[in-house]
């Protein structure tokens, strides 16, 4: 009787969700979850703990009351802070009306493509991306259209590639730098000649600038500061990555006052509003923990710069260095398998996570995505039980 119900009820679900699968990501998960030991190096976040100042303005901002409803757009001095960073550190000049705060990065994507994105509007996405994209495009009905970047060119979006996947039904650009897996940072010149195509044909941008703070090599060039971009851009921003606040869930979407108050009353209606002592807390990351972003930033670039010489130097494997970000993603071509099955394997034989490139679009099963987390001897160790199994030398507890 309950299966005839569940069977039932699925006929009923909203067709954009009736063949939903579990990702090559997801099956890692529960893959890993079988063994002891692991050494997790797929997992998207810093591994450090947020900064001490910001879990004890959580506690005091819990202690002074702030337990109640939130204004629903944020509080007026966070959306202020958030204002101070844009405009110091990438000459982005905002009002606090055009910063909407957000339960987490998630929340501002779903916010932008369910408001913008109609049945049948093509979003286009750089392939690989982060999977998040992905999902969520189809759940609002819009058309994915992947744009292959390739790991001779950085991983890099470039105008002409953009140009070349364009249609008269295209609407959306989500535009990811740092990105998110491969670690590409898109130069100032390539930016510029995006805008001048998103301007040609109309684009709405959506710019996930969520790792700003991880920039190696070149610049971050926030896309609103372009001509003729601060009017069709939303800009992505957050506390998850720069200050090692995932579990915090607190994000932020800038872009034009009209639009965002859109915006916030979808966000009212899901939501009731962000954390209030969340919020508390962020501010205090904004304005007091320069120093630990800084320290974080440059741990992650010594790990990026040796887990990428590890890569190098391990049978079967090789990559570009990143300019950003805290992945690398790792060619696993020389290898014969798939994205899934190798990961798979580490798992099995190395007691090692990583992410098969496949979970981030079609164009990344030659890669898997390597978190750059763990201490330097950690990090070796990783990479001597991978090698160790492709050389026919499983691990064993």
């Amino acid at each position: 009787m309950q299966k005839e119900v569940s069977n039932m009820l699925k006929d009923k679900l909203n067709r954009n969700f009736q063949n939903l699968e579990a990702s090559p990501m997801l099956k890692m998960f529960q893959a890993s979850s079988k063994y002891d030991n692991l050494i997790n190096l797929g997992v998207g976040e810093p591994d450090l703990n947020s900064p001490a100042k910001v879990i004890q303005a959580l506690k005091e901002a819990a202690d002074a009351g702030f337990t109640h409803y939130p204004p629903m757009n944020g509080f007026a001095d966070l959306r202020q802070e958030v204002c101070n960073y844009w405009n110091n550190y990438h000459s982005l000049a905002l009002k606090p009306e055009e910063v909407l705060v957000t339960s987490g990065g998630i929340q501002a994507i779903y916010l932008v493509l369910t408001a913008f994105v109609e049945p049948g509007d093509e979003v286009l996405v750089t392939d690989p991306c982060f999977p998040s994209y992905l999902g969520q495009v189809r759940y609002v009905g819009g058309k994915l259209v992947p744009i292959p970047v390739r790991e001779e060119d950085g991983f890099t979006l470039t105008a002409h590639a953009l140009e070349a996947h364009i249609t008269p039904k295209s609407k959306l650009l989500i535009l990811n730098s740092p990105a998110n897996p491969t670690g590409a940072v898109i130069p100032r010149e390539e930016m510029e000649k995006i805008a001048q195509v998103c301007e040609k044909h109309d684009l709405i941008v959506l710019s996930d600038e969520i790792y700003e703070a991880f920039v190696f090599e070149g610049e971050h060039v926030s896309f609103a500061t372009l001509p003729g971009m601060r009017a069709r851009t939303f800009t992505l921003g957050g506390f998850s990555k720069t200050y090692a606040m995932t579990g915090w869930r607190l994000g932020y979407l800038m872009g034009d006052a009209a639009n965002l108050q859109v915006l916030n009353v979808l966000s009212t209606d899901t939501v009731m509003g962000v954390n209030a002592m969340v919020q508390k807390a962020g501010l205090v990351a904004l304005r007091d923990c320069r120093d630990f972003v800084d320290n974080m930033v440059g741990t992650y670039k010594e790990r990026v710069e040796s887990v990428s010489a590890l890569i190098n130097t391990t049978p079967g494997m090789s990559c570009v260095k990143p300019k950003g970000s805290f992945y690398v993603m790792a060619n696993i071509f020389g290898t014969g398998m798939s994205s899934v099955d190798f990961s798979l394997k580490m798992i099995e034989e190395a007691r090692v996570v990583v992410m098969p490139g496949v979970s981030f679009g079609k164009n990344g099963d030659s890669f898997v995505r390597i978190s750059c987390n763990g201490t330097p001897e950690l990090l070796k160790e990783a990479f001597r039980r991978m090698s160790a199994a492709m050389n026919g030398k499983p691990y064993t507890d």
